[in-house]
């Protein structure tokens, strides 16, 4: 009886000790695949670090770079983090592997891309949405009109913050043309005559 004890105690630890190792090890990856530097492992994000190397939103306002995870990954470990880790993970790895991702059609997937920038990243670092991006000066009386709707102060809206403030990290050539993007454009293009 003591020996079929002994046995079920270091069955028990053996299992505690597999389930601390297997936690650690997924708490890593989740870490690891979360980067910038797994992100830019794929050849077609080039583009994109490209991109937001010139965007408005390159560093944040201590200086430091952007990553990937800041505006793409939500914050903590909950179902909504596990949930877009898988989807995009899946997604990511379908384009990379089964598709030809230098002819993606960005147009098509600029949409739904929006939709997986988490409301709640842009807030960690824009939080009093009556001030503009510096947080210098008041924002316009049409951003002031368009923030009380989404805070549903005034009507409400559907869309999240990137719905509305599009091409502020990646810009794609098709909407380099728009006026609003002329700085962004303007950096890029100059960058591209480097190259």
């Amino acid at each position: 009886m003591e020996k079929k004890q002994r046995r079920l105690d270091y069955a028990i630890a053996l299992a505690f000790c597999v389930f601390v190792v297997f936690c650690g090890l997924s708490g890593y990856a989740l870490h690891a695949t979360s980067s910038t530097g797994f992100c830019m492992s794929c050849h077609e994000m080039e583009p994109y670090l490209t991109e937001l190397s010139f965007s408005p939103h390159a560093k944040d306002r201590e200086g430091h770079a952007i990553e990937c995870s800041q505006c793409h990954i939500p914050e903590g470990f909950g179902p909504r983090f596990f949930a877009v880790k898988m989807y995009s993970g899946i997604k990511d790895l379908a384009v990379h592997f089964w598709s030809k991702p230098d002819r993606l059609n960005r147009v098509r997937t600029q949409k739904v891309a929006r939709r997986f920038v988490d409301d709640a990243n842009c807030l960690a670092c824009h939080q009093d949405l009556d001030k503009n991006a510096t947080g210098e000066a008041p924002v316009s009386e049409y951003g002031r009109l368009a923030h009380d709707a989404y805070l549903g102060k005034n009507g409400t809206t559907k869309r999240n913050c990137a719905g509305c403030h599009i091409n502020l990290a990646h810009l794609p050539e098709f909407d380099r043309w728009l006026e609003i993007n002329a700085a962004f454009t303007s950096r890029l293009q100059r960058e591209e005559v480097k190259d």
